[in-house]
């Protein structure tokens, strides 16, 4: 039981983050990067042992609240680390600070990753496109709306995204930039696969084995590319790289049943299933798409293990 008494604003940021059922796992790492910097601004701590604590606790908080997000994970660790190495050279003030400055430096690290990755996108994109997307991805997003100044003639395909409403977030974001989309249902990809010349998704974590998770639905849609002859690529940030964990190693983060049937509405004895999400295999994709460029799968798996013996 923890000792750490943890602000209630606090703990109800990091229940939003938990309990976000919209955004991708970039925005929620960098929204739980503000989370942890938050803390230090409006931390009561008297010395430095009651102020790594706190952090520590809020930290440990944060990475369990979305245990299939890895980039939520890396970037509250890198934060601890940093944290934890300079504390024992500054004073408590110094600290604080470095904590505030050093989580603004992750987010826009961040951000400037996923602008590095909408410009190598968008060289995979030509002109009269149409490109079928899965699953809410702001790297996604950035990457198509990217494309769509380059080329006015794009169309995207977007799906329905299981029953958690992601699909409806990247068509209303991808519409507002005046994108010609059509919105389908997961149960339609068989039928309009043919139909595309890319598939492009997003990534919550690349598991040490290559094991991709994202959106349920994902492993679907890239067996129907793959069995269409469709390039698949995946567009994600290195901070979503895992060392740590094999696919089957994953919390897949079972949700509320009632987004799939209503309550009430089958037999007691039937028991329903809501993951949000599911794995790929990396032989399915194209190639994965970083801030540091385009990687083979088996460059990405070679990339991993040599994280996982550094580690």
């Amino acid at each position: 039981m923890s000792t750490v008494n943890i602000n209630p604003e606090i703990i109800s940021l990091i229940d939003e983050i938990r309990n976000d059922k919209v955004h991708g796992a970039s925005q929620l790492a960098r929204q739980a990067a503000e989370v942890l910097k938050v803390t230090a601004e409006r931390s009561q701590a008297d010395s430095l042992d009651e102020f790594w604590l706190e952090q520590r606790e809020v930290g440990e908080r944060l990475m369990s609240a979305r245990p299939a997000m890895a980039p939520v994970f890396n970037i509250i660790a890198r934060l601890l680390k940093a944290i934890s190495e300079k504390s024992a050279e500054m004073d408590l003030p110094s600290i604080r600070r470095f904590t505030t400055s050093r989580a603004d430096e992750v987010i826009r690290e961040s951000r400037q990753a996923i602008a590095q990755i909408a410009r190598y996108g968008s060289e995979l994109i030509a002109g009269g496109d149409r490109i079928m997307t899965h699953s809410y991805s702001s790297t996604v997003v950035a990457v198509l709306r990217e494309a769509f100044t380059k080329y006015r003639n794009i169309e995207v395909i977007t799906t329905r995204s299981g029953p958690g409403r992601t699909g409806e977030r990247v068509a209303q974001e991808l519409g507002s930039y005046g994108i010609p989309v059509t919105f389908i249902d997961d149960a339609a990809i068989g039928l309009y696969i043919s139909r595309v010349s890319k598939v492009v998704v997003g990534a919550d974590r690349v598991c040490v084995d290559g094991k991709l998770v994202n959106g349920i639905g994902t492993y679907q849609l890239a067996l129907a590319a793959k069995m269409a002859g469709i390039p698949f690529y995946v567009f994600c940030e290195t901070l979503k790289f895992d060392p740590r964990l094999k696919g089957d190693e994953v919390d897949l983060e079972e949700k509320d049943t009632s987004e799939v049937v209503e309550a009430g509405r089958l037999p007691p004895e039937i028991r329903v299933k809501n993951p949000y999400f599911d794995i790929t295999p990396l032989e399915l994709v194209t190639r994965i798409v970083t801030e540091n460029g385009l990687l083979t799968p088996e460059k990405v798996i070679s990339y991993l293990e040599k994280q996982s013996k550094d580690d």
